[in-house]
């Protein structure tokens, strides 16, 4: 997902949270929902928000048990009946609750079926306006228009079933498995091929869109159709730079990833409604209104390895996702534009974070349990400005083989594909890749603040004919952290070349000494400013006493 910046209060005012029960804390796992939904007054004057679903659960039992517990927002949807084998149900406090008579055994398949209404009201994540209808789920909007498991952990199959007005577009996940018109009406079958999160679940659709369609080879050999949804009225010219770069950019996150991973790809824009700038969904991405722009198709692209293959375990790992879109945005403006270009980026996203008002850590273990408001859950100059500047550090401190070779080890894990992770196992994952304990880069980078203060000396003395260059770093920070980090010093001789040195600073007051044979007359601290994250303050001495 992508902000834009103009509208980030206007998301905050607008949108309530549901808070969740206690997903983690489950006894079942959701194989497939089955939806049948009757959109077809949707889309006619009045254009009203109610709407008929037919919903089929599949589920495993996961210990023995009698009840199971869905998310279903009580303003939202009315529940008319639930089907299944000796039953019965209470829909109240947002919570479907079904109660089964006979124990469900451990390890057993079961399959319910939800005979449910819509109700004619806004509720921020079913939109119906002018002929247009679509969801937007994140982080847990899914329940206000379809009862399930609204939890990032839970992933699962999904087959959707809609009928519509004959002139209306529909788009879903998954491939169109068919389309069949009969008189005014259309009948959609969209089917996933791997499962996904229910904040991932989408529909974009609406009488009269556009739609150009592209085919594309993964480098396994599977061709993958995208499709491209737009409104009439949209700049033409950057549409079709999209549709002309896609393979290009699904060839290079392929091999800088893994294979593409799933079976469709494909991009719809929506209206004023949709108050982000994007919305990843998986295999159908939702843009604003007009938006086809180079960076943000590339940041919600890059959400189909970051987000999707491999999923947050809990909205307290959201930076996982968000970071890790907004690193790769960076990554392919440098395969675009080169490293200047790169570098420009991450500067942007550094001066993001520094200008942020209120500072918090980026990984936030009590979002586990309570989700904080929208506009902190995806804050743009911590979640997604500052991860990626940190990732952008990560690459510094590892060197580019190793960090890249992890990136593609990560992606390409069958243990972590198709499923969820928390950031202590992403951490515990790249110090295996590695064969690195860098478990204090990310304790000190997600868990801080703040970012360093240097306040470094040095001094440059001759004795005979050997000239030393003295250095001190110190930290002065507003937090009870002391930043552990390899600092590059480029050192400038009288002869006009130079020299630079690497040394890991790892705590105060440290000293580090080297002896040349010409004269050097400049000292420069992290040169190229690769510790973006940080305030510095250089000072020369006459002298500067090494502790023996």
């Amino acid at each position: 997902m992508k902000f834009f910046v103009q509208v980030i209060l206007i998301v905050i005012s607008a949108v309530h949270l549901i808070l969740p029960q206690s997903e983690l804390e489950k006894d079942f796992d959701i194989i497939k929902y089955t939806l049948e939904a009757d959109f077809y007054n949707n889309y006619l004057p009045p254009f009203p928000h109610s709407f008929n679903g037919k919903l089929e659960i599949e589920f495993k039992v996961l210990d023995n048990l009698n009840q199971i517990k869905l998310n279903a927002s009580s303003f939202s949807i009315m529940i008319n009946n639930v089907e299944g084998d000796d039953i019965d149900y209470n829909h109240s406090a947002d919570t479907l609750f079904i109660n089964f008579r006979k124990t469900l055994k451990k390890n057993s398949v079961a399959k319910i079926k939800i005979d449910y209404t819509h109700n004619d009201i806004v509720d921020g994540a079913f939109f119906v306006k002018d002929g247009m209808l679509f969801t937007n789920n994140a982080p847990e909007g899914a329940r206000r228009w379809l009862p399930c498991f609204d939890h990032p952990s839970d992933k699962a199959l999904f087959e959707l079933k809609a009928k519509t007005p004959s002139n209306v577009l529909l788009g879903s996940n998954g491939l169109l498995i068919d389309s069949v018109r009969i008189t005014d009406t259309i009948y959609y079958n969209w089917k996933t091929e791997y499962p996904l999160s229910t904040y991932l679940i989408a529909i974009s659709s609406k009488k009269n869109y556009r739609l150009d369609l592209i085919k594309w080879k993964n480098p396994n050999g599977k061709i993958i159709p995208v499709r491209f949804y737009w409104n009439e009225g949209e700049n033409q010219s950057a549409l079709n730079h999209i549709i002309n770069i896609t393979p290009e950019m699904m060839k290079y996150f392929s091999e800088l990833l893994c294979n593409y991973p799933f079976e469709k790809n494909g991009y719809a824009t929506l209206n004023e409604l949709f108050i982000f700038g994007g919305m990843e969904n998986q295999t159908l991405i939702s843009l604003c209104p007009n938006c086809w722009d180079e960076n943000l198709v590339a940041h919600e692209f890059s959400h189909q390895w970051f987000g999707n293959l491999i999923t947050l375990k809990t909205w307290s790992d959201v930076w996982l996702n968000e970071g890790f879109a907004t690193y790769a945005e960076g990554l392919w403006i440098e395969h675009r534009f080169g490293e200047k270009a790169y570098k420009e980026y991450l500067k942007i996203q550094a001066e993001r974070f520094f200008q942020a008002e209120n500072k918090f850590p980026i990984f936030n273990r009590d979002w586990r349990n309570k989700i904080p408001d929208i506009g902190t859950l995806y804050n743009g100059e911590i979640i997604y400005a500052k991860a990626a500047v940190v990732l952008h550090m990560l690459r510094y401190t590892l060197g580019d083989s190793t960090f890249f070779s992890a990136l593609k080890m990560y992606t390409n894990d069958k243990s972590l594909q198709y499923g969820n992770i928390s950031t202590e196992e992403f951490i515990a994952k790249f110090i295996n890749y590695t064969g690195r304990d860098i478990g204090w880069f990310f304790n000190q980078w997600l868990a801080g603040t703040h970012y360093p203060i240097y306040k470094n000396y040095y001094s440059i003395t001759q004795e005979s004919s050997d000239y030393f260059v003295d250095l001190v770093f110190t930290q002065e920070n507003n937090e009870n952290i002391y930043y552990k980090m390899p600092f590059e010093v480029q050192i400038l001789f009288e002869d006009g070349s130079s020299v630079k040195e690497t040394v890991l600073n790892e705590m105060n007051n440290q000293n580090f000494q080297f002896i040349y044979q010409k004269k050097p007359i400049k000292i420069y601290f992290d040169p190229e400013d690769k510790i973006l994250l940080k305030e510095m303050y250089v000072e020369e001495l006459e002298n500067v006493i090494i502790d023996e």
